[in-house]
């Protein structure tokens, strides 16, 4: 009795299960063009929103953040904000991606995926640029600060060549006008510092300072009081030409000025030899070898000067 009552119930199990085969075939007809309808829909919700990435990409670029003269506090809570955007569009890409892998194209949402991907890492790439222009601008403050004896160039302009380096090694559009804004500074920086380098020789002189004040049509008193900004609002650049010929000048002129006080001190010990002329009583004035040697060295050394463009200021001693 147990054994016909199990087959009985196979056999009852096996009805149901053909029976429920039958009505899922004839529901899945049913429902077929539902289910067609809605992927369509849902597809196109897909696609409608990878359009509308595109767009939001592209306005992106847009945005202030992206602006030099934004400054970094205002990006960065600009910046913030696109986060909260991008979560919203999680949101949707969730949603749409659920539905998608439900109707069995789960790979349609992918490009969604990476269009979001790809912003995250751009404004991230925007954190970091607006961080290094920070830094940039403070360690430029820091310098415009220095007292004109404490400024040292070589070192500044080798730090600034290492800010340069960093700004172009960033993964970062550089097209952006933040990016453009920071690279001209520092440029304006690594013209700028030579020329401070070229002013703080030694061998600057009161005049040469008058001639670069002429040029620049600015007064100002080269002390201890001096600070860089005031040398840098001068705009040097715009006569990198004539500061570079001014200071060539002015180290021609110091050499000039270091022979000739050789030459006074060689001159001042030098005797010369008095001989009778024969019977007569005029005496002959001559050098010995050495000293004659010494005297041929030192006209030509006067002749070079003579010939040099920079004569001016030393010209009578010259001569």
């Amino acid at each position: 009795m147990a054994k016909d009552s199990q087959i009985k119930q196979t056999k009852k199990l096996f009805e149901d299960w053909t029976n429920l085969k039958k009505v899922a075939k004839e529901t899945q007809k049913e429902i077929s063009p539902l289910v067609q309808s809605e992927t369509q829909k849902n597809n196109n919700q897909i696609a409608k929103l990878e359009e509308d990435l595109k767009v939001y990409t592209q306005d992106l670029k847009k945005r202030d953040f992206y602006k030099y003269e934004c400054g970094r506090e205002n990006a960065l809570t600009k910046l913030d904000l696109v986060y909260s955007e991008i979560n919203d569009l999680n949101v949707k890409i969730g949603n749409f991606g659920y539905t998608a892998e439900k109707f069995g194209n789960p790979q349609l949402i992918e490009n969604c995926h990476k269009q979001v991907d790809a912003i995250k890492n751009e404004i991230g790439n925007m954190k970091v640029l607006w961080d290094h222009i920070s830094m940039c601008q403070k360690i430029f403050a820091g310098y415009m600060a220095n007292t004109w004896d404490k400024t040292e160039p070589f070192e500044m302009e080798d730090e600034v060549k290492k800010l340069m380096k960093t700004l172009k090694d960033m993964k970062v559009d550089k097209r952006a006008n933040a990016y453009i804004g920071i690279l001209e500074d520092i440029k304006k920086w690594l013209v700028f510092l030579p020329l401070i380098a070229e002013l703080r020789d030694p061998a600057m002189r009161e005049r040469h300072w008058n001639a670069i004040k002429i040029k620049v049509k600015t007064n100002f008193v080269v002390d201890s009081k001096l600070v860089l900004s005031e040398i840098y609002n001068l705009n040097l650049g715009d006569y990198k030409e004539d500061v570079e010929e001014i200071t060539d000048q002015a180290r021609q002129e110091a050499k000039m000025e270091k022979t000739l006080v050789k030459l006074n001190e060689i001159w001042k010990e030098i005797k010369f030899e008095f001989t009778q002329h024969k019977q007569t009583d005029v005496q002959l004035i001559r050098l010995s070898d050495e000293n004659f040697d010494i005297l041929e060295e030192n006209t030509n050394q006067a002749s070079s000067m003579q010939s040099s463009r920079y004569i001016a200021t030393f010209e009578a001693e010259v001569e």
